[in-house]
């Protein structure tokens, strides 16, 4: 597309000069786009459970990355699989954008589809430069704002929806994101990838920095020619009062987020999650570790923990219990919501603690009972003589029981268990 047409796109009053001669670099972009898309497409639907091809859809974006790491204040494989986007924003703005974004891709055939039917982009700030600042400076203070934004997650989050149920809530949310991006790039064509989206925003925040640095002060960004023309709408935009203006509400927002929601969970999560508050920000609600999960016992939060929490996984014991040698829902994660465990590390990584109800127990009732005993592969559990009910008693200890549900599963009590696994507190 040409400078023209990206303009006028934006905004501008002058109708794009669409060029009709062929354009072997756009033909090139094109298939290089369709590449990105397809592969994309393979991934989400066949090698969900591959660790490195799972995360990578969602984790090449600076804008996940550089969250995550502020956020967490760790670096992972993750976060690393962005540095090629990154150096890449730094040499030529929104490089990524035109030439590998799958989700760009679906938007500009969106907008192909507006502009037959005489659909134009109307007037609108910068709003992904604001997302984008609030989204950092609320990750400083531990809750990224808008990562769900990022428009690769948003894409993957699509495609790993429940098809085979369309009809389900999870299913309906997860492909809300993506298909209101389309929509919005039908009546507005151009809009969302131009004004709105915080990755392409991220990109021109970081390649705004070389206008900065002594040796490119004077360097005029290359356009896709090697022109100027396509210099930033907004150059300075990062120190313009606006993104002042972003960074503090941004941080304020986030502060008073993480402040209303509780520090104790109130769901189970999967193991290796960091902790609640920064879990529900990092989260990009991508969905890998729902896919990648052998037992499925890990579901889309539907309410359960709050708005704020919406689409973050959490556990259910009904189909299984979460096995000991498995830990790749840690491995599939883009954004280190939730973090890598070597098998030695499920024992302590701890998602709650079984706890038993006495009345309900089958050994309160001089019933020989050792199911959650036998079938605990931690050994944390144990049957006791107590001198108060007269009668055998299951004890649990702590240090051992890292909730894997294993033993809720088991218990033979019906409908309600008497052995429960409940949120870390």
């Amino acid at each position: 597309m040409s400078a023209e047409a990206i303009a006028w796109l934006a905004g501008k009053p002058s109708p794009p000069t669409w060029k009709k001669t062929p354009d072997p670099v756009a033909w090139s972009r094109l298939a290089v786009r369709c590449t990105a898309l397809a592969a994309a497409v393979i991934v989400a639907w066949t090698f969900a459970s591959v660790s490195v091809a799972a995360r990578a859809v969602v984790a090449v974006s600076p804008f996940v990355a550089l969250a995550s790491v502020l956020a967490t204040r760790t670096v992972g494989w993750a976060a690393a699989m962005a540095v090629p986007v990154l150096v890449m924003a730094f040499v030529r703005r929104r490089w990524f954008c035109r030439w590998f974004c799958p989700t760009g891709l679906l938007c500009d055939q969106a907008g192909r589809i507006g502009l037959a039917v005489k659909r134009r982009a109307f007037p609108l700030p910068p709003l992904g430069h604001g997302f984008a600042l609030m989204t950092l400076a609320g990750a400083v203070l531990e809750y990224p704002l808008f990562l769900w934004l990022d428009p690769l997650a948003l894409l993957a989050s699509f495609l790993g929806s429940s098809w085979g149920d369309p009809l389900a809530a999870s299913t309906l949310l997860s492909a809300a994101g993506l298909l209101a991006v389309l929509a919005l790039s039908v009546v507005a064509p151009g809009l969302w990838c131009m004004r709105i989206c915080p990755l392409g925003a991220t990109q021109e925040l970081l390649a705004s920095v070389r206008r900065y640095l002594p040796a490119t002060k004077k360097t005029p960004f290359p356009g896709e020619d090697g022109s100027a023309a396509d210099e930033p709408c907004h150059p300075g935009w990062t120190l313009a009062r606006r993104g002042v203006l972003a960074v503090a509400v941004g941080a304020a927002w986030a502060w008073a987020v993480g402040r209303g929601i509780a520090a104790a969970r109130n769901v189970v999560r999967p193991p290796g999650a960091i902790d609640e508050i920064r879990f529900r920000g990092v989260c990009v609600r991508c969905g890998n570790c729902l896919r990648a999960c052998p037992t499925k016992i890990l579901h889309a939060d539907l309410g359960e923990s709050g708005l704020s929490g919406l689409m973050c996984p959490v556990v259910r014991f009904d189909p299984g219990y979460c096995r000991e040698d498995c830990s790749l829902c840690g491995e599939v994660c883009p954004s280190g919501a939730i973090a890598r465990l070597a098998p030695a590390g499920k024992k302590t990584a701890r998602m709650g603690l079984a706890k038993v109800d006495v009345e309900l127990c089958l050994l309160t009732d001089n019933r020989e009972c050792s199911v959650c005993r036998n079938c605990c592969p931690y050994e944390a559990i144990t049957t006791v003589w107590s001198e108060e009910e007269y009668t055998l008693a299951v004890k649990i200890d702590p240090d051992r029981c890292p909730g894997c549900g294993a033993c809720q599963v088991a218990c033979p009590t019906s409908p309600v268990k008497a052995i429960v696994v409940h949120p870390l507190r």
